[in-house]
């Protein structure tokens, strides 16, 4: 547990039924846990790309990736470190609506560049019902950050987060060569 680091395995699959039962089975048989899991479609048409992070020794992170490839529908599989890769996440914020009393909403988001995406629940009264929805793009860290802020002085109301976004050193035609 002590070599333990976050690694990010890039998977490419045909786009076929099953697969992510197949590719998260790896995981459950080791109990792994997965901290993200994401999976979209690459530039080539019919291939998904999943791209999962998990904290591990390296010996084990190999291990998954050469499970991985033996699965059907794997075209190719591998890991990464977090600081080889250009990684972020985009995170939405719900806030209560008393973000907008004094200047607190201008305090927070001098040190948490972010955006208002919407307001519900504004009222002529003048209470303080209803929300905001706040997006933030950063680092794991700086989603953390602001996260931590805004519970402690008791504004969050829910979070939703992308989990990481990755872009890879390699085009998605040089890690496919010879496999496409």
């Amino acid at each position: 547990m002590e070599n333990n680091r976050e690694y990010i395995i890039s998977v490419f699959t045909e786009n076929h039924p099953g697969i992510l039962f197949r590719i998260a089975s790896v995981f459950l048989r080791r109990k792994i846990n997965i901290e993200s899991f994401k999976v979209s479609d690459s530039p080539v048409k019919g291939i998904s790309l999943f791209t999962i992070v998990v904290l591990v020794e390296e010996a084990m992170a190999r291990t998954l990736v050469q499970q991985i490839n033996k699965t059907v529908d794997v075209l190719k599989a591998g890991y990464y470190t977090a600081e080889g890769q250009l990684s972020q996440e985009v995170a939405l914020f719900k806030v209560k609506k008393a973000i907008l009393r004094g200047d607190t909403l201008e305090q927070i988001s001098r040190r948490h560049p972010l955006r208002l995406l919407q307001m519900n629940g504004a009222s002529r009264t003048g209470n303080n019902d209803g929300y905001l929805i706040l997006r933030k793009s950063g680092y794991k860290e700086e989603i953390d950050a602001l996260r931590d802020e805004l519970k402690e002085r008791g504004l969050l109301v829910e979070l939703s987060r992308s989990g990481s976004i990755i872009l890879h050193r390699e085009t998605v035609e040089e890690t496919m060569n010879g496999i496409l």
